[in-house]
């Protein structure tokens, strides 16, 4: 995947972590009662955010500076429904 070139720097960008759910899919043969208990399994990701609004949030964990403008790109991004956010916490860093 290309990195997408992004404006400011890194600082305008907040660490943050997102817990999330998942759906989880199984192939194997159970009985009703069992497949009407399994529940969305909780992740938890952690990056720099990108975009929040009510359709997504997309948190970023990798960037560097273009060689060529200086300009931020960022890889490894992440998009995740915003019906599917349950919290989003800002990590602060001690310096």
């Amino acid at each position: 995947m290309a990195k997408q070139k992004i404006t400011g720097t890194i600082a305008d960008y907040p660490f943050v972590e997102v817990k999330w759910l998942d759906c989880i899919a199984d192939n194997s043969w159970m009985t009703v009662s069992r497949a009407s208990k399994i529940e969305p399994a909780i992740c938890i990701s952690k990056g720099h955010l990108l975009v929040r609004n009510k359709k997504v949030i997309t948190i970023f964990a990798d960037y560097s500076y273009d060689m060529e403008d200086g300009s931020l790109t960022v890889g490894n991004t992440n998009t995740i429904s915003g019906g599917w956010v349950q919290d989003v916490t800002e990590i602060i860093f001690n310096k």
